[in-house]
Order: C-alpha cells, then sequence, then structure tokens
C-alpha cells in the first residue's frame, strides 16, 4: 500500500510528501563582516538602527520584512555564525547591530504587532510576536525582548524559550566597556511549556523536545508532508526512541484513541501520546540521506508501518476533488493507518525473519498490535484506489511511535484455547449423552412394538393343529 524506498515520505511531487530541504543562503555575523545577506536584501546597518522600536505602520512594515528575511535562511547555518564572545546575558565588548546571538530564557510577556496589510500577502506574515524574555545567570538577570513570528498561542509566562536571531537594538553597558542587547529579531522560537496541556506535550518536553512548531504542523492536517514539518518529525522520531527504552512500568499510559477521533478532531491530538488498537499490514524500510537529518535521528533510516484501524460502524467518505465524477471513496469498518518508528520493535523483527523478509525494503505483515505513539497529523498522499474515482489525495493518520504491543497469543496452548476447548469437549459429551439415552429409549420402545407385532402376527398366521 505504502512504498517507499528513500525518506520519501518527504519528497516533493512524488506519491509521499516532501524531503525536508531547507533554504541554504547564508547568514552574516555582523555587518561589519559576512553581511552580503542582508546587504543583499538593502538591510544595511543605518536601516536596522531605525527598525526598533517600532511605533508606526512604517517601521513596523521594516521588522516584518527583517523577520521575513531571517526566516528564510537555515537555522543550522546561523547557528554556526553565534558569537563565542557573548555572554548568556547577551552582553559583550564586539556586538554590533546585525549580529548573530542565541537567546535563552524565561517568558515573562507576550505582545504582538499586526504587520500592515499591504505586506502580509507578500510576507505571509501576519503579526508579529514580542516576548519580552529573561535571561542571564542568577545573580545577573535581566530582560531582553524579541521579535520573532510563528509563536504558539499557548505560549505562557513562565515558559522557556530558545533561539537564534540578530541584534536589532543595543545599549553601552554603564558599569563597563561592554555592550548589551536590548533587543533582537529572531527565527521562530523554541517553545518547552512550564506546564504542558497534554501528556503528549509533557514527555516530549522532558526529551528536548521543543513545541515550539505544534500549531504550524497542525494547521497542515490533511496536507503532504514538507520541509515545514522535518524538523519536528525527526525530533519526536528520535525522542520516541528513546522513550521506548523506558520500561513500560515507569512510562505514563498512553490515552486510548480510535482513529474516527483523530479524523474528526485530528487538531486536539496533535503531539498527544496515544494509544490505538490496529492490525500491521505492511513495512517499509525508509533511507535517510540528508546529513543534518542523519545526525537529529541518529540513523540513517526508519521505518513505517502501515495498519489499519478500526472504524466500528461509522463510514468515512473522502472528496475526491471537483472534476470527479460521481461520489467519492468510501471506506467503512477499517481505515488505513500510518506509524513511522526509528527502530522496528523486537517482535516485528522476529517475525519478519521467521518469513524470510528480514532484509527487505518492503515487507506484507499481518498481525494485530497495540501501539503507543504521539500523533503527528493527518497527512495526504495520492493512491491508485484514489484515482479510480478521478484523483484527489486520500489523507490519513500520521504517528510517531515508541513502543508496540503484539496482540496475537505467543503460547503453544493458550487459556483462552484451552477455556474453549474445555467446553467444546463438555458439550460435546453432553450431547453424545443425550443421544446415547435417546437412543436407548427408542430402542426399548421399538422392541415392545415388535413385540406386539409379532404377537398379532402369530395370532392372525396360527397354523391349525
Amino acid at each position: 500500500m505504502m512504498n517507499r524506498y528513500t525518506d520519501t515520505m518527504f519528497l516533493p511531487g512524488l506519491a509521499w510528501g516532501m524531503v525536508a530541504v531547507l533554504a541554504a543562503c547564508l547568514f552574516p555575523q555582523s555587518l561589519d563582516a559576512q553581511s552580503e545577506p542582508l546587504q543583499a536584501a538593502g538591510f544595511d546597518s543605518a536601516r536596522i538602527e531605525q527598525l526598533y522600536p517600532a511605533e508606526d505602520e512604517e517601521s513596523i512594515g521594516e521588522l516584518a520584512k527583517l523577520i521575513y528575511r531571517i526566516n528564510r535562511t537555515n537555522r543550522s547555518s546561523i547557528e554556526k555564525l553565534i558569537a563565542d564572545d557573548v555572554s548568556s546575558s547577551l552582553s559583550g565588548a564586539s556586538i554590533t547591530l546585525g549580529q548573530v546571538v542565541a537567546v535563552d530564557g524565561v517568558v515573562v510577556q507576550v505582545g504582538s504587532l499586526n504587520v500592515p496589510a499591504r505586506l502580509v500577502e507578500f510576507l505571509e506574515i501576519r503579526r508579529l510576536n514580542l516576548v519580552t524574555v529573561e535571561i542571564g545567570e542568577q545573580d545577573s538577570r535581566r530582560t531582553v525582548e524579541v521579535v520573532t513570528s510563528g509563536l504558539p498561542a499557548t505560549v505562557r509566562s513562565g515558559d522557556r524559550v530558545a533561539g537564534v536571531g540578530v541584534v536589532i537594538e543595543a545599549t553601552p553597558d554603564s558599569g563597563d566597556d561592554s555592550v548589551v542587547v536590548d533587543a533582537i529579531a529572531a527565527l521562530p522560537l523554541d517553545w518547552y511549556p512550564a506546564e504542558p496541556e497534554k501528556v503528549g506535550w509533557q514527555l516530549l518536553a522532558q526529551q528536548g523536545v521543543s513545541l515550539g512548531e505544534v500549531s504550524g504542523v497542525a494547521s497542515r492536517n490533511r496536507q503532504p508532508l514538507s520541509s515545514e514539518d522535518s524538523d519536528l518529525f525527526y525530533s519526536m522520531l528520535a525522542a520516541a526512541d528513546r522513550i521506548s527504552k523506558v520500561p513500560e512500568s515507569d512510562r505514563v499510559a498512553a490515552k486510548p484513541v480510535e482513529p474516527i477521533e483523530l479524523l474528526k478532531s485530528p487538531e486536539k491530538y496533535t503531539a498527544d501520546w496515544l494509544r490505538m488498537e490496529v492490525e500491521v499490514v505492511q513495512v517499509t524500510r525508509i533511507s535517510v540521506t540528508e546529513p543534518a537529518r542523519i545526525k537529529q535521528l541518529g540513523a540513517d533510516h526508519y521505518y513505517q508501518v502501515d495498519a489499519m484501524g478500526d472504524l466500528g460502524n461509522v463510514k468515512v467518505q473522502i472528496d475526491s476533488g471537483q472534476d470527479a465524477a460521481g461520489d467519492g471513496p468510501v471506506f467503512q469498518n477499517r481505515y488505513p493507518i500510518s506509524l513511522v518508528y526509528k527502530t522496528l520493535p523486537a517482535f516485528l523483527q522476529t517475525k519478519l525473519r521467521e518469513e524470510g523478509k528480514s532484509e527487505a525494503i518492503v515487507a506484507d505483515l499481518t498481525v494485530l498490535v497495540a501501539a503507543d505513539a504521539f500523533f503527528f497529523r493527518l497527512w495526504s498522499y495520492p493512491t491508485a484506489y484514489m484515482q479510480r474515482f478521478g484523483g484527489g489525495d486520500q489523507f490519513g493518520p500520521l504517528l510517531i511511535g515508541a513502543d508496540m504491543i503484539n496482540r496475537e497469543s505467543t503460547e503453544a496452548d493458550p487459556v483462552g484455547v484451552r477455556i474453549f476447548g474445555w467446553f467444546a469437549a463438555v458439550a460435546v459429551g453432553v450431547g453424545m449423552l443425550a443421544i446415547l439415552v435417546w437412543n436407548i429409549v427408542i430402542a426399548r420402545r421399538d422392541r415392545q412394538v415388535q413385540r406386539r407385532r409379532k404377537e398379532r402376527e402369530a395370532d392372525e398366521l396360527r397354523l391349525p393343529q
């Protein structure tokens, strides 16, 4: 059903989404050094100096343009340009406007600025987030303002945020010759909530997974996977594998969920920790080829486990597009579910080995399981089945698995079979006894009837003496 051979969940234009390919332009360490990208966009020192504080439509528009430019940079590339001589409180002797710095602290206050309507369509940013963050060591705490975009609406005071950006406001420190950063324009921030709303969020945050992209992922339900999904996808996949190594007795129990619940209200379950009963139908080994993702995942492959989930009495009909003739496809009884695992569960590996399929890229396999996993989102993908209805993509739940429980008995003589056999034996015995009694009664009656008949025949056919 789902045949992919090389990182195909992220391949653009193919059946299974897109490869995580982010923008690759370099970013300057400061305007006095490698400043080609910013200068190419017209952001010289004088222009940046006018950005902050943004108090009118013109300055807000300029700040939104800078955020747009920063968002188009490669995060790993910009992180390499962070200066070593800048302290955690964002102070140093050589700080200049446009310099790349990292921020990590606790949210004090959250605000926003609406981007001018004339720029929204071009920049694809409706509002800027203003986050006041407390930074520095315990004895030198202070605040800095971070201007960014894409901040989840659920960020609250007391949450931890971290990120990287460029200095847009700095002032001399009155105590010495150093300069302190007052404001930065940053890439979307990593977010670690102090009081997570969901068990899944808590588990992921404990594993160091930023939840800053959760709302963005939720907004792309029923769409193909894209490069925007890849960072959180691989982070969750690596975290789920670490969680799988924790004994089940020490883990928080996953919340049972039915497939129809994810189909009806996917946003409600994004990144939550769930258990779903499914039937595995196919296992596919997927190669990861991008070096950054291999490093992030800690492996050059992962596994996609395609399964079927129970719909109960519900029928699901998918709209196959306006140009399709007739009604769209209907699913009833069962619905396709996609699970991904960094490491294939041990009992599945054993089954594949027993069936001589351990080296196969794609292997058909049938087994009932319970999957403990994090729900990622509904993803869409073209299928031959959808083509029969005029095209359009099929969509289904994608979950990132940590554990899998074999629901098929592995005993040679399981208890359920013994009990059933005992009842069957008793039933057969009772039946045979009843037949025996019935035969005895009938035989006795037959003998009585036969004796009377012979007596009558003897009377009628008595020979004369």
